[in-house]
């Protein structure tokens, strides 16, 4: 199905909104690209792999090789970008390695930018890299300090920037999906924000050619908190019904017979969850972007129709 294309009109001028994804491929940037051509959007994708690319996103996207540790395969594929979305992740508490996608990758795709005339760079992070006043331990996600080089390298380019704070996705949650139990990992009384890849596509959808979007930063939240127990519950009951939530002790994700490096990841995102306590924060988003469609139940619904 080919989406009917939004338009911005400016005088007698019709312009299709344009963008660039790095990051098209992951796990929350298919959902937003394939988001952003619903919506009317010409998107191009910069992808590793063409092929495999095309088989994971929609046909209208545009793929052009390119690939963050290759400077200059990132040159030629930003010919003629004037919105670029970065949308990447580590799940890697490594500091010490010499290349990480977030830091030397968007460091390069930042220098490669510059020398395309890339106009405007935006990228996600999580809610607390800009409010780490939520950790009530003090405690600080690890990857924020690797992930820190690129923001920097971003916002010191000269190139206006738009970054996304954002709280907890509900995506992640099927993925703690197994035999038809949900496990909830520790103890968490806390409220979260919970927001979604649908919500996400319209904020970034309605940044592209937004002047008042540019050099700013926005917080990313859904429609109310909840607890991380109290939000995968209703999350549960519309996504998979027929399934239960399960309380378990942090200890357990060492009984799960995962990687050590993989276990020792997922014991820290549960961890500075469960004591990450999140203030109302996006009345500036919501102003100048648009506020949150989605309930908890309505993301979920959506995701179990694409099932």
């Amino acid at each position: 199905m080919i989406a009917c294309k939004s338009i911005a009109e400016t005088g007698d001028t019709i312009m299709t909104k344009k963008i660039t994804i790095i990051g098209a491929t992951g796990h929350l940037g298919h959902r937003v690209t394939a988001k952003l051509v619903e919506k009317g959007a010409e998107v191009t994708a910069i992808v590793r792999d063409p092929v495999t690319a095309k088989s994971a996103l929609p046909a209208e996207v545009r793929l052009v090789h390119g690939d963050v540790s290759d400077p200059g395969s990132l040159k030629s594929a930003l010919q003629g970008t004037e919105t670029l979305y970065i949308t990447l992740n580590t799940e890697s508490l490594d500091t010490t390695l010499p290349f990480h996608t977030e830091r030397e990758g968007v460091i390069n795709v930042v220098a490669a930018a510059k020398e395309a005339g890339v106009q405007h760079i935006m990228q996600i992070a999580g809610v607390d890299t800009a409010y780490p006043e939520f950790s009530t331990e003090g405690m600080a996600y690890g990857t924020n300090a690797i992930r820190q080089g690129g923001i920097d390298a971003i916002k010191t380019s000269g190139i206006p920037y738009t970054f996304f704070y954002c709280s907890f996705f509900l995506d992640s949650l099927p993925k703690f999906l197994m035999d038809n139990q949900l496990a909830v990992i520790g103890n968490h009384v806390h409220p979260i924000w919970f927001t979604n890849s649908s919500d996400l596509a319209d904020l970034v959808f309605n940044a592209i050619d937004n002047d008042a979007a540019k050099n700013k930063e926005f917080a990313v939240q859904g429609q109310e908190a909840k607890t991380y127990t109290e939000g995968a519950t209703e999350f549960l009951k519309a996504y998979a019904p027929e399934a239960e939530v399960i309380r378990l002790p942090m200890e357990a994700v060492g009984q799960m017979g995962l990687p050590e490096e993989q276990a020792a990841f997922i014991e820290h995102l549960l961890t500075f969850v469960q004591q990450l306590k999140e203030e109302q924060v996006d009345s500036e988003t919501r102003e100048v972007l648009g506020s949150p469609k989605h309930t908890i139940s309505s993301f979920a619904e959506e995701l179990r129709g694409e099932i």
